[in-house]
């Protein structure tokens, strides 16, 4: 008698594979979501670093004897912005400045790449409750009580009123 040996799985086999596929699935995607989520968070606080140095630094170069900074307009050309602005405290014009040059440069909102990364508010809106998710907005004061005026950097990197780093530099 021969007996001839088939080769192969069986439902039940099949069954289980595809339920443990399953199960490593859902995890996986869970994992992967909050993966994202952070990375999306630290992306905001990274911008949010890297706007208040490049400001810093550019003033800087005015204090030291530069009479312009070098940037990108709205449609990426080279644009200047006069060291004068500066050194007379007109912080709005600065703050605006500032913003065209970010988005000249395709700086874009980690959380929706359609949206522009800094944006420009009005003093009186520049807190968290404000602030569009994923952005950076900047906006100046100017006051005839302080020395120079400030621009104030605030940018929110969750969907709460209270997660929003906040920073100001002083035209002086």
């Amino acid at each position: 008698m021969v007996f001839k040996i088939k080769k192969g799985f069986t439902l039940v086999e099949l069954l289980v594979v595809v339920a443990i596929l399953g199960v490593l699935a859902a995890v996986g995607i869970v994992s992967f979501g909050g993966f994202l989520g952070n990375a999306k968070e630290n992306a905001v606080k990274t911008n949010h670093n890297n706007i208040v140095s490049y400001i810093q630094s550019s003033i800087m170069k005015c204090s030291i004897g530069e009479s312009s900074i070098s940037g990108k307009n709205v449609y990426g050309y080279d644009t200047t912005l006069d060291c004068k602005d500066i050194n007379q405290g007109s912080s709005i014009t600065v703050a605006n400045w500032f913003v065209v040059n970010f988005i000249g440069e395709k700086w874009k909102n980690p959380y929706d790449n359609s949206d522009n990364a800094t944006h420009q508010k009005n003093i009186n809106s520049n807190t968290c409750n404000n602030a569009v998710l994923g952005t950076t907005n900047l906006s100046g004061s100017n006051s005839m009580d302080e020395v120079g005026s400030t621009i104030n950097i605030v940018s929110k990197y969750k969907n709460n009123n209270s997660s929003c780093l906040s920073s100001s530099v002083v035209l002086e």
